[in-house]
């Protein structure tokens, strides 16, 4: 048998596999497809509920984390937002240069900084804490009372959280 032919014979069922799955598969059904929605919906539910675009969810969760822990280092404030150090680092690039955080050398290790909230920071947060305290019961609207702590664990779950079932 010829190593061309033995590979494309190896490879057909998996293209033939692959045509019958792309014929049926149902793009609105996906998960990763839903999640998008969810993002989409609850970000601009937190623009309406907050009443401004210039600062994002995300921005939003390091002032929080910030507030409530003081002073962290780059690697802790990426941890608590879940989010990678590149990511980070323009974020706190801008946040930097809207006055909203500050960052500084770490005093103990000079190979990483530090950032803290501004006062600016904190008066931006605090406009924004009763919008933003009503979006997850906005997002969760639609879902009976009953069911919402459920379907927050198994988003938990999915997101690769811990398994908050008591």
């Amino acid at each position: 048998m010829e190593p061309g032919k033995a590979t494309q014979a190896a490879n057909e069922p998996v293209a033939q596999t692959a045509e019958a799955i792309a014929r049926t598969l149902k793009l609105g059904n996906g998960l990763g497809f839903l999640v998008r929605l969810v993002n989409t919906r609850a970000n601009l539910l937190y623009q309406e509920l907050t009443g401004q675009a210039d600062i994002t969810p995300r921005q939003f969760g390091a002032l929080l984390v910030l507030y409530q822990g003081g002073t962290l280092t780059l690697t802790e404030l990426a941890s608590r937002i879940s989010v990678d150090r590149s990511t980070l680092t323009e974020m706190v690039r801008r946040m930097v240069r809207e006055k909203l955080i500050v960052k500084s050398d770490n005093g103990d290790d000079r190979r990483s900084a530090v950032v803290s909230l501004t006062q600016e920071g904190t008066e931006a947060l605090m406009r924004l804490v009763p919008g933003a305290a009503n979006l997850q019961g906005a997002l969760l609207a639609p879902i009976p009372p009953g069911e919402r702590r459920q379907f927050i664990r198994w988003m938990m779950l999915v997101a690769g959280g811990e398994d908050t079932r008591d």
